[in-house]
């Protein structure tokens, strides 16, 4: 249930299998979890619960080039009455080329991070990137309250929608650590 694209052609992958391919190389931060993934659509579903109950912004990690994900975050704000903001250069630079290339049809217009700071704080989720721990990204300026116009403060949420990435876990635990001095709320799973 891919909130981008197609599903995957199960009968030409295993024509290619046929044909005599050898081996397919592919990266996912969860090849080596036991059991399934949900789909995207359950994820939507999840975050829109999460963003359903905190009581004041909702800050949402991605990877920038998860255009999918970057999707599902917003269809869920719409659900649940809130606005979107984006946090992150290659995040803007994405979500542009996204739209020019009609992915993002459908879907109610991002708010700029000026009329963010004009909406109450249960009215606003924010896009961000820093899913990693990423010195620079905007997850990590927000842990240390070094963002221009947006900051965070007790009663916020944190969703860190994706998991770690093997020898990330000290920046990711460090950007956590800051933010609970904050008072906000991670969630993680």
């Amino acid at each position: 249930e891919p909130t981008l694209g197609n599903l995957t052609d199960e009968a030409r992958f295993k024509a290619l299998g046929e044909e005599g391919v050898l081996g397919l190389i592919c990266d996912s931060t969860n090849a080596m979890r036991e059991g399934v993934s949900p789909s995207e659509e359950d994820v939507s579903e999840g975050i829109a619960k999460v963003i359903e109950n905190a009581p004041g912004r909702v800050a949402i990690t991605s990877f920038s080039s998860n255009v999918g994900r970057i999707i599902s975050i917003a269809q869920a704000a719409e659900k649940t009455g809130r606005e979107v903001v984006l946090l992150g250069r290659s995040l803007r630079r994405v979500v542009d080329v996204s739209s020019e290339l009609g992915y993002m049809d459908g879907l109610k217009p991002l708010i700029s991070e000026d009329e963010f700071a004009a909406l109450p704080r249960d009215k606003v989720v924010m896009i961000l990137t820093g899913t990693q721990g990423e010195p620079s990204a905007a997850l990590a300026k927000l842990s240390r309250d070094d963002h221009p116009r947006i900051h965070l403060t007790a009663g916020d949420t944190v969703v860190f929608s994706s998991r770690s990435i093997p020898g990330n876990e000290n920046a990711i635990l460090d950007i956590k650590n800051r933010l609970i001095d904050y008072g906000v709320d991670i969630v993680t799973d």
